[in-house]
């Protein structure tokens, strides 16, 4: 079957801004952790451009258009083997009703509707066919929000452990309100380049489009203002996270006051097959 998503995502524009995690907590679905990049949380303002976009496999009815969202950054706790690091949006903006409709449907994420365009101008300096500045803006209450930047240099792979990798390797979304059942899906496409920002601006009424904590969040200067240069996307289909056992440390611990980890681990069936057995282990507390 085809997948049930695909499109070419141009031009992606992100601002970022380090927050009180305390503001994102109440906004994290159930089972889900922040994730952190040298001790901070963070939310970005991005802006991208959607072209050739398909619905399983069929052209879209309206194929080309401009998302801008929020969003931020969590992973899955560290007993699930893979984090899986990935976003959860708080708003997203598209110009056509039949699209938010149909994503709110799909994938139950945020979308509204609302006017949203771009500007690209100029090329980069490296003669590709990556503009040298990229604008997004939409319209919200009688009002246009709108940021901007523009660079200087080349694209590069973003470096192992940089605050870049931290922002735009993310392949799973996430969504889902806390103490409920958690949606998720997978995002496959090349990793991005990055230019960062050498001008940049932003012409937003964050109180109007953002609440409490996330607008205060980004009053203050960002913390990184990155130009990607995007790429073919694929979304597969949603799927609901397993509920995580009652104990988040260890699943298969058992807490006790003897200077001992009992550890219960079940005997693989093909090793017996007509009984389920339970072996204890008795190790070494290591404090």
């Amino acid at each position: 079957m085809p997948p049930p998503l695909t499109a070419n995502w141009l031009n992606p524009l992100l601002f970022s801004w380090t927050i009180d995690p305390a503001v994102l907590q109440p906004l994290t679905p159930a089972g889900l952790e922040l994730d952190y990049w040298r001790d901070s949380t963070y939310v970005s303002l991005v802006g991208l451009r959607f072209e050739s976009t398909k619905i399983f496999g069929l052209r879209s009815l309206v194929s080309n258009y401009d998302e801008v969202n929020l969003r931020f950054y969590v992973r899955q706790p560290a007993i699930s083997g893979d984090p899986q690091p990935g976003v959860v949006f708080t708003r997203q903006f598209v110009p056509y009703r039949l699209t938010a409709l149909a994503a709110r449907a799909l994938y139950g994420e945020p979308f509204e509707t609302a006017p949203t365009g771009h500007e690209f101008h100029g090329s980069d300096s490296s003669g590709s066919a990556l503009p040298a500045c990229v604008a997004y803006h939409w319209d919200e209450r009688g009002r246009r929000q709108r940021f901007w930047a523009s660079a200087d240099d080349v694209p590069t792979h973003a470096l192992p452990g940089s605050l870049e990798e931290f922002l735009t390797r993310r392949y799973w979304g996430y969504n889902g309100k806390p103490g409920g059942r958690v949606r998720v899906y997978q995002l496959s496409r090349p990793d991005w380049q990055v230019r960062p920002a050498s001008r940049w601006g932003i012409d937003c009424d964050f109180n109007e489009a953002f609440a409490g904590g996330l607008a205060d969040a980004m009053r203050k200067a960002p913390a990184s203002v990155l130009l990607a240069t995007g790429s073919k996307a694929t979304v597969g289909l949603p799927f609901t996270l397993p509920k995580k056992p009652a104990n988040p440390e260890n699943p298969y611990t058992i807490k006790s006051k003897s200077p001992l980890h009992l550890i219960t681990r079940r005997r693989n069936a093909r090793e017996n097959p007509e009984t389920t057995q339970v072996e204890i282990d008795a190790l070494p507390l290591v404090e």
